[in-house]
């Protein structure tokens, strides 16, 4: 566990983070907890069914973990985006990675996986296409060596399931979920001045019976 770090305190059950400030122990958003690996609704659901996916330990970047539990990371992710696509159909995934705290876009600097509904808007793919290099490659596997050199990048998996590494430099804090509030006509993009959410309520009840499930089949994988 890392000090000071919102998502470890949270995951030790320390009360000094975001979430038990706004729901105090009412309930545990976790929907899905493995030995290495949690999958949580976000607070600021600018769309209902917004999913992160995290390494419980801590580490800056999804980049930065060691290849085998990359390749499990991977694994996990595409069974999440699974279940996202069958509730609440089309879905884009991101992450700002950054390996140095202060800058990169990111709110926490603890890796999280943005996995985000976002309905009939058109894929932002192209708005970032636009403004940033960036390599198209095939497997989230890939992400640690395509990445290593950059301090900052932004992985982007669009709505075809084509995944791209854009070299972006440091960029402001919640980039992404400024241009997505933006198409999706949201005004509170910031998740720092969320309030208790209908939506994550809803998010979480829709979708724990499929984590349920998963869950049950992981543990039986393990005891087996």
């Amino acid at each position: 566990m890392r000090p000071n770090c919102d998502f470890c305190y949270e995951f030790s059950r320390n009360r000094e983070n975001a979430f038990h400030r706004l729901y105090g122990t009412e309930f545990d958003r976790t929907l899905l907890r493995t030995e290495e690996f949690a999958v949580i609704p976000s607070v600021g659901q600018i769309a209902e069914g917004y999913l992160l996916v995290l390494p419980r330990a801590h580490f800056r970047a999804i980049g930065d973990l060691p290849t085998a539990a990359l390749e499990r990371f991977a694994l996990l992710s595409r069974r999440v985006g699974e279940i996202v696509s069958r509730e609440y159909g089309r879905f884009i995934v991101f992450e700002h990675g950054t390996r140095f705290e202060g800058v990169g876009g990111c709110g926490i600097y603890h890796a999280h996986l943005h996995v985000v509904p976002i309905g009939a808007i058109p894929d932002p793919v192209t708005i970032l296409k636009s403004k940033f290099p960036f390599q198209e490659f095939d497997s989230l596997e890939e992400l640690g060596p395509r990445s290593r050199d950059l301090p900052t990048y932004l992985f982007y998996r669009d709505l075809e399931g084509r995944l791209y590494l854009f070299d972006t430099g440091p960029l402001p804090s919640q980039y992404m979920r400024k241009i997505l509030a933006d198409a999706l006509h949201e005004e509170n993009w910031d998740w720092r001045t969320a309030r208790r959410e209908d939506r994550l309520l809803a998010t979480t009840e829709r979708l724990s019976p499929h984590f349920a499930a998963m869950q049950n089949s992981i543990e039986s994988q393990t005891n087996g």
